[in-house]
C-alpha cells in the first residue's frame, strides 16, 4: 500500500481547514484541527495553505492556483485538496439588513462559483496534480443567526429576508455543497465526504462550535476519522 508520506500535499482552504471558530467574535483556534491530527498520526508535513474568509473567488483572483501550477505541474505526486465554498455561499449581512426587500447576491453567485471551480480543476489535472475536492461540514442555521449574524446586522431585517425561515442558511450552503460534488464527479475527482457523517449524527449540534459554521473539537475529530479512511482507500490509486 502506498504510504501517504510518499505525497506532497497541500491543502488551500478557509478558516475550517484552519481549525479556527468565532467565539464572542473573537476568533480562536482548535490546535489538534484536522490538518495536524493527519499530520501527527501519518508523520508528514502537510502545506496548510488556508486562510481566514477565504473564498474560492479570492483564490482565484490572488493567482494561488496558477502559482502552485507554475511550481508542481506534472511533477511526481503532488495532491492539492481544496476546501473551499463555505465563505463563498455566505452574504454581507450588514447590506442585508440594511436593505432587506432587495436582492442580494452571495459573495460568490452559485453559477461563477462552478465554473470557477470546474475551470480550476481541470487546469490542475492537466498539470498532472492529483485534486480532491473536500465537502462543506454542515451549518447549524439557528446558532449562526443568533451567534453571528445577528450581531453583524438588523437580526429581524435579515429574518424578514429569509421570509421568517432560517433554515434558509442551511439549506442555501448545501446548494454549494451540491457544485463541489457536481465539480468532482464531472472531473473524477475524489470527493471527501465527510458531510454526511456530521448529517447522520442525532446531536450533530454537538460538533459544531457556538457559531453555528465551524466544526469544534470534536467536529475536527470526525472528519479526521472520515479523510483517514477515504485516505487510506483512495492514495493507493494514485501508486
Amino acid at each position: 500500500m502506498t504510504m501517504l508520506n510518499d505525497f506532497d500535499i497541500t491543502v488551500m482552504g478557509d478558516s475550517i481547514a484552519k481549525g479556527l471558530f468565532l467565539k464572542d467574535n473573537k476568533i480562536m483556534r482548535i490546535e489538534r484541527n484536522t490538518v495536524k491530527l493527519m499530520q501527527e498520526h501519518y508523520g508528514v508535513s502537510i502545506e496548510n495553505f488556508s486562510l481566514f474568509g477565504q473564498t474560492l473567488k479570492k483564490t482565484v483572483q490572488k493567482g494561488f492556483f496558477d502559482t502552485y501550477l507554475e511550481n508542481n505541474a506534472h511533477k511526481p505526486n503532488k495532491v492539492l485538496v481544496i476546501a473551499l465554498g463555505g465563505n463563498d455561499c455566505d452574504y454581507n449581512w450588514k447590506e442585508v439588513g440594511e436593505h432587506p426587500d432587495a436582492q442580494h447576491e452571495p459573495n460568490t453567485p452559485p453559477s461563477e462559483f462552478f465554473s470557477l471551480l470546474n475551470e480550476n480543476v481541470q487546469k490542475l489535472k492537466k498539470g498532472g496534480i492529483h485534486t480532491y475536492l473536500a465537502a462543506l461540514p454542515p451549518v447549524y442555521s439557528d446558532r449562526y443567526f443568533q451567534n453571528i449574524i445577528a450581531a453583524r446586522a438588523d437580526k429581524d431585517a435579515v429574518l424578514h429576508f429569509f421570509t421568517g425561515d432560517v433554515t434558509n442558511i442551511s439549506r442555501h450552503q448545501e446548494c454549494y455543497n451540491n457544485l463541489i460534488l457536481r465539480a468532482a464527479l464531472l472531473n473524477r475527482c475524489p470527493f471527501i465526504d465527510f458531510r454526511t457523517d456530521f448529517l447522520l449524527k442525532n446531536n450533530m449540534p454537538d460538533y459544531i462550535s457556538e457559531d453555528g459554521i465551524h466544526p469544534n473539537e470534536m467536529g475536527h475529530e470526525l472528519m479526521f476519522r472520515r479523510i483517514q479512511e477515504f485516505t487510506e482507500q483512495s492514495l493507493p490509486l494514485y501508486a
